[in-house]
């Protein structure tokens, strides 16, 4: 670190000391954060301090909190993001896991189970919605049945899986609608 102030003096002993401890306090707690990066803002710290040299009564202290104060600011910033290292990354990585795993999950456990609850025509209805095929004209052409019979089936599957939702939040936690085994 290069602990001078805006004119290129060198610091007060006990700023210099503050921003030291300070910045290998940021080193020890937060080890992925670049060092030149904590190193600056250690910097910037001090010749914080020593501009308010008679109005900071803790200079360790404000070096502390102010480090703190700026790694946090970074932190939400969302300059950074965490990137997973070792063997559970690569093995996600290798199987395909990522932040959407878990909802592309829940999505297809709740349609496998929709797909118990809809008859046979329901059923493919369904099917063909969940591959983006929405169009009364293509689900009509897929079922060889009319235009207004298509549109008048793709509503009454919403409508069961709407009612079904509904029922799902209204129901008593420990209701085994959906699974079964109790938990």
């Amino acid at each position: 670190m290069h602990l001078v102030d805006g004119q290129g003096r060198t610091l007060s002993e006990a700023t210099r000391a503050a921003a030291e401890d300070a910045f290998a306090w940021a080193l020890r707690e937060f080890p992925r954060i670049d060092p030149v990066l904590l190193a600056e803002w250690s910097e910037e710290v001090a010749k914080a301090i020593e501009a308010r040299s008679e109005a900071v009564e803790s200079p360790k202290r404000y070096a502390f909190a102010a480090l703190h104060g700026k790694v946090r600011q970074w932190l939400r910033s969302k300059a950074s993001h965490e990137i997973p290292v070792g063997i559970g990354a690569e093995l996600e990585e290798w199987a395909g896991v990522d932040r959407n795993t878990q909802s592309k999950m829940d999505r297809a456990i709740f349609f496998d189970q929709m797909k118990t609850k809809l008859n046979d025509r329901d059923k493919h209805i369904l099917i063909l919605l969940l591959q983006d095929i929405t169009s009364p004209a293509s689900v009509a052409e897929a079922l060889d049945v009319s235009y207004t019979a298509a549109a008048q089936a793709i509503h009454r599957v919403k409508e069961r899986i709407a009612a079904t939702l509904s029922d799902s939040r209204n129901h008593r936690p420990n209701s085994s609608r959906f699974c079964e085994a109790e938990i």
